[in-house]
């Protein structure tokens, strides 16, 4: 049962400003907005309508993690061409188009009244959630910054504004909302779900390490003074003692992807798309089900998740006589996370491979493991959590410097291997003695501890490694008779490799080509919209 709900009001009557068109330009509506534009009320719940567009991070398989059965992606299987429309593009600009009409009808910030300029700050901090969305799919983007008076301002007709001035007009956001947003200590359980200080700080640290990572692995801009923002925002969270991370419970990591660690308890969310209320399931999803029908693990992935030891796994199929065999002796993080063969697993399902994921592999995470079915779900979707903070803090140290102090990996991702009693410290004599390389180590840290919370596509983007890992094979698990129930090699809906592994798509049928996808193709309604100033990205056509 759900434990903590926080209802979010849907403006029907007073903002209906988004129509199937692409880019709005007024309000259908017969109330005149001067009327509506008075009270603290009005502008809170015109902050709403932003939570309602909020989008989730579920379910994503662009990457080379996590598979939906029978379903490749089209962007990592090749099939990937120019869109006449896409939510991608057009939902980003919703929110802003309402961000926007907030922030221009606001009073002065020292005239306003009550708390009229914290919801004016949650406007801003959805403007940059948004435009962060876009750049990071899109690359340079129209930056508008108001909403259009009538058809012919030029605000529908801008051309595409440079990422890196993008990037600023996000700071610039993220710092006016952290100066009036509330810590989340000044927030009753009532509020839970709302952006907080602690929100605005860790988004800004969030764009940083993106916009800077990009930046030096791709060859452009600026990247020092992205990843120093990224590292000192980070640690503005860090040293604010608003948050720690999730330890309730002999396994704190499993549950806190479940209904146990929902909450305002739960301070390791800083940020959440909050789902069901009270006595009124109107915001729920089917995540949870699809998870466990749907979508499976890949091998490739697994593989990074370390030995006990905390040295790096080599995979030998040889070696797994069970099915259990290739989840033992390794970080407990991987236990925590994948179902082991005979566990209970959704709705009491006794867990046997290849039944529903068509890899062999299937996760815990955001799955419940016993009780009713959860078909329609009211799980939240954390959106940011401290870890992520943790794991920003010390990338954009190591990527500024070209190093990481001990102490800094003790304040970061050691606090992590702690949570979950993996007792090994990383450490610059650990990497030193065992020949590993601390940029891998800290990337890998960042895999496992985020894995399928809708990170690793952008991650393999900015690190300039999606060409490289993409095309791969994608494996799943090594097929043992007698342990996936009735199945035999005959009856499997697949092909196995020469060591049993479960093919879950051939390297043949996987593409990426690094002069084009690492940026979206544009629309080409948008474009044909922009009297064609907008221009598409390269080599799409």
């Amino acid at each position: 049962m759900k434990k903590i709900v926080y209802k979010i009001s849907v403006l029907c009557a007073c903002l209906p400003l988004l129509s199937a068109c692409d880019l709005d330009v007024l309000p259908e509506t017969s109330l005149s907005e001067p009327l509506f534009w008075k009270s603290e009320s009005d502008f809170k719940n015109a902050a709403n309508r932003l939570y309602s567009l909020l989008g989730p991070t579920f379910g994503d398989t662009r990457g080379d993690d996590f598979y939906r059965n029978a379903v490749p992606n089209d962007i990592s299987s090749g099939t990937w061409i120019v869109p006449a429309t896409s939510s991608d593009w057009t939902t980003p600009y919703k929110s802003i188009f309402t961000a926007n009409r907030i922030i221009e009808n606001a009073p002065a910030e020292e005239s306003a009244t009550g708390e009229i300029n914290r919801f004016v700050a949650e406007a801003r901090f959805f403007r940059a959630y948004n435009y962060f969305l876009l750049m990071s799919k899109y690359g340079d983007v129209p930056y508008m910054d108001h909403t259009a008076g009538d058809i012919d301002d030029p605000v529908l007709y801008l051309p595409r504004t440079p990422r890196a001035q993008v990037t600023q007009k996000i700071y610039e956001d993220l710092e006016w909302a952290a100066h009036y947003l509330p810590k989340p200590s000044e927030l009753d359980s009532k509020q839970y779900g709302r952006v907080t200080w602690s929100a605005a700080k860790a988004l800004k640290a969030r764009v940083a390490l993106y916009e800077g990572t990009r930046a030096k692995f791709h060859g452009y801009g600026t990247p020092e003074a992205d990843l120093k923002i990224a590292y000192e925002s980070a640690w503005e969270v860090m040293d604010s003692q608003q948050h720690n991370l999730y330890k309730k419970g002999t396994t704190p990591y499993k549950d806190l992807f479940v209904y146990e660690g929902e909450g305002p308890q739960n301070t390791e969310n800083i940020f959440v798309k909050v789902y069901g209320f009270p006595d009124n399931l109107l915001l729920t999803h089917n995540y949870a089900y699809n998870y466990f029908t749907n979508y499976g693990v890949t091998r490739n992935f697994l593989n990074l998740y370390l030995t006990d030891e905390g040295l790096p796994y080599v995979d030998n199929p040889a070696n797994e006589v069970t099915y259990n065999d290739y989840m033992d002796h390794r970080d407990p993080r991987l236990t925590q996370t994948m179902v082991r063969r005979g566990e209970l697993f959704y709705h009491n399902y006794t867990f046997t491979p290849y039944a529903q994921s068509k890899t062999g592999f299937s996760t815990h995470k955001f799955v419940i493991r016993t009780g009713e079915q959860d078909q329609p779900s009211t799980l939240d979707c954390p959106i940011i959590r401290y870890a992520e903070v943790l794991l920003i803090y010390a990338e954009a140290k190591f990527e500024h410097d070209g190093t990481i102090s001990d102490e800094d990996l003790d304040l970061s991702i050691n606090l992590l291997r702690d949570r979950v009693g993996f007792n090994v410290k990383l450490s610059n004599t650990f990497v030193s003695d065992h020949q590993l390389d601390m940029r891998t180590e800290i990337r890998r840290e960042r895999s496992v501890e985020l894995a399928f919370e809708g990170f690793r596509y952008d991650d393999l983007i900015r690190w300039k490694t999606a060409e490289d890992l993409l095309p791969q094979e994608l494996y799943g698990a090594k097929f043992i008779e007698g342990e996936w129930g009735s199945r035999t090699e005959e009856t499997l809906e697949g092909v196995l490799s020469p060591e049993k592994l479960v093919v879950v798509q051939e390297g043949t049928g996987r593409f990426f080509d690094p002069e084009r996808d690492y940026l979206y193709p544009i629309p080409t309604n948008d474009i044909a919209q922009s009297k064609q100033v907008i221009k598409q990205n390269p080599n799409w056509k």
